[in-house]
C-alpha cells in the first residue's frame, strides 16, 4: 500500500492554489490547515482543529471559513472537475454499470437556537421526523460504487426568505434572499454545474421525481433519468386523450380548460395489477455477503395535469421490491431514443445506496454536520472544503484500488489520524489545549452568571 504522509495534502492542493487568493494575499495554508483538521481525530469544528495542527491559530481559521472572501462556488467547482476526472478511470466492480451518473439528493443535520444560516422547524432526514436544523440540495457523481458529492446548496424555508433583517445578518447575499425549493435549487445545480462535467443519466428522490420543475429541465436537455416517485403519484397505463368540452346548451362560459375521461391510477394501484409472471428477478450488485437481487417490472405510462392542458410525459415506470415483496421503490424512466432495458433501469435506481453511503462518510468521518459558524458564507466554505476532503479520500481509494480494493473512508481517516502531526501529542501541546478549554468554560461560567442590571 502506498504510505500517504502530510506531503500528499499538499500536493493535492495545488491545483486549488489560485482560488484562495485574496486580495494578494494566499490562504492555501489556511485550506491545508483545516482539511488537515478534517481527515484529523477530532470533531470538525475549529477548537478541536486548532488543538491539533501545528502552525494553526484559532482567530485565523475562524476568519478564513466566516469572512474571507474565496468563492466557495469556483472550489466546488473544481471539486466537481477533480471529481468527474477521477471516475473516468476508475474501474467499476459493479455488475449493469451503465456511465457515470448524477444524483439529486438533500441532507439535513438537527441544529440547536435560531442564529445559524437557515435553520428552522424542517423535516431532517436524518432524525426521520421534522426537528430545529438546516438543509441542503446537494448533486453527487457516481460510477458503481465510487461517489464524490459536488455541490451543495443551502435551502432557505420561506420563514428565512420573509425577514430580510434575519437574512442580513446572517450574510445573506441579497440576490439569494428569495424562497426556492428544493427541486429549483436542484436545478440550480444542474445549470451551473462546469461544462466539462458531463453525465450519462440523472437520479434523484421522490422529491425531485414528483417535480415537473425538474422533470421538464431534464426533458428539454435530452437527459435520461431514473428518478424515484411516491406511491401516490397518477399515472396512465395508455396515452390519455384531454380535450375541451362542447359548450353545454344554455346560459354559461364557454369552457376552456381540459378534461380527460381516463383516470389515473396511483402507482399503489398498479402495483396490485402485476401479475407474477411479470416479475424478472435481477441482480443489482454484489454485497458484501453475496449478490443482491430484487424483483422488478418495467411499464410504459404517461402523465398529464390538467392545468398542464395538452403536455404529455411519456415514459417508463420502475417497480422494483425485495424478494419478498417488501420495501417497493417506484421510479420514472426516460431516455430521449428508444427505452432503457429493465437491468439498467434498476442498476440506476439502486445507485442511491452509494451516495447515501457518501453523506454518511461525510458526516460520520469528515463532519459535514459538525461546523460551530453561523453565516451564509461560513456554510458554504465549510461545505465547499468538506466536499475536497471526500475527493481526497476518493482519489487515495483509487491509488490503492489494485492492492487494497476495500480501502473504506474509516481507513483512510485512521490512517491519517496516526500520520499527521499532533500538537496534542507533546506536553506543551497537551498542557495549552487544556488551559485554552478552561478559559473558554470559565468565560461561559461567567457570562452565564452575570446578574442583569
Amino acid at each position: 500500500m502506498k504510505i500517504y504522509e502530510e506531503s500528499k495534502i499538499n500536493q493535492y492542493l495545488k491545483g486549488f492554489y489560485k482560488l484562495f487568493t485574496c486580495h494578494r494575499t494566499n490562504n492555501i495554508d489556511k485550506c491545508e490547515q483545516y482539511l488537515k483538521g478534517l481527515l484529523h481525530e477530532c470533531k470538525s469544528n475549529i477548537e478541536r482543529m486548532v488543538e491539533r495542527i501545528p502552525e494553526s491559530d484559532y482567530e485565523q481559521l475562524q476568519h478564513f471559513i466566516s469572512n474571507s472572501p474565496w468563492d466557495s462556488m469556483a472550489v466546488m467547482d473544481a471539486v466537481a472537475e477533480k471529481v468527474y476526472d477521477s471516475l473516468l478511470v476508475s474501474p467499476s466492480r459493479q455488475v449493469g454499470t451503465s456511465g457515470v451518473g448524477l444524483i439529486l439528493d438533500e441532507s439535513g443535520w438537527e441544529k440547536s437556537g435560531k442564529e445559524s444560516v437557515g435553520v428552522a422547524r424542517q423535516y431532517i432526514g436524518q432524525v426521520g421526523k421534522i426537528a430545529n436544523g438546516q438543509v441542503g440540495v446537494f448533486a453527487s457523481l457516481c460510477n458503481g460504487e465510487q461517489v464524490g458529492l459536488l455541490q451543495g446548496r443551502l435551502y432557505l424555508p420561506q420563514e428565512w426568505v420573509d425577514d430580510k433583517a434575519r437574512c442580513t445578518k446572517a450574510g445573506i447575499p441579497a440576490s439569494q434572499q428569495v424562497y426556492r425549493t428544493k427541486p429549483e435549487l436542484a436545478v440550480e445545480i444542474l445549470k451551473s454545474l462546469p461544462a466539462r462535467v458531463s453525465y450519462e443519466w440523472v437520479g434523484g428522490d421522490s422529491i425531485y421525481g414528483n417535480s415537473p420543475v425538474v422533470r421538464q429541465h431534464l426533458y428539454a436537455k435530452k437527459q435520461e433519468f431514473v428518478l424515484d416517485v411516491g406511491e401516490e403519484l397518477g399515472v396512465y397505463l395508455a396515452p390519455p386523450q384531454p380535450y375541451v368540452p362542447a359548450k353545454k346548451a344554455g346560459r354559461g362560459r364557454i369552457p376552456t380548460a381540459y378534461v380527460c375521461d381516463q383516470k389515473p391510477l396511483s402507482l399503489k394501484q398498479i402495483l396490485t395489477q402485476i401479475h407474477d409472471e411479470q416479475w424478472q428477478t435481477i441482480t443489482h450488485r454484489h454485497g458484501t455477503k453475496g449478490p443482491l437481487t430484487r424483483k422488478a417490472v418495467i411499464l410504459d405510462v404517461s402523465l398529464w395535469k390538467p392545468e398542464r392542458e395538452t403536455t404529455i410525459e411519456s415514459v417508463q415506470l420502475l417497480i422494483s421490491t425485495e424478494i419478498d415483496g417488501s420495501e417497493v421503490k417506484y421510479s420514472l424512466c426516460y431516455t430521449p431514443e428508444g427505452k432503457l432495458s429493465l437491468t439498467t433501469a434498476l442498476f440506476r435506481q439502486m445507485q442511491r445506496y452509494w451516495c447515501e453511503r457518501a453523506f454518511q462518510n461525510s458526516k460520520e468521518q469528515l463532519g459535514l454536520h459538525q461546523y460551530q459558524v453561523r453565516s451564509w458564507r461560513a456554510w458554504h466554505h465549510h461545505v465547499a472544503l468538506t466536499l475536497m476532503a471526500l475527493h481526497f479520500i476518493l482519489q487515495v481509494q483509487l491509488d490503492n484500488q489494485e492492492e487494497m480494493p476495500l480501502l473504506s473512508v474509516p481507513d483512510i481517516k485512521l490512517i491519517f489520524a496516526k500520520k499527521l502531526l499532533n500538537k496534542l501529542n507533546s506536553d506543551d501541546g497537551l498542557i495549552q489545549a487544556l488551559q485554552l478549554r478552561h478559559r473558554k468554560r470559565k468565560e461561559d461560567i461567567d457570562r452565564h452568571s452575570k446578574v442583569p442590571k
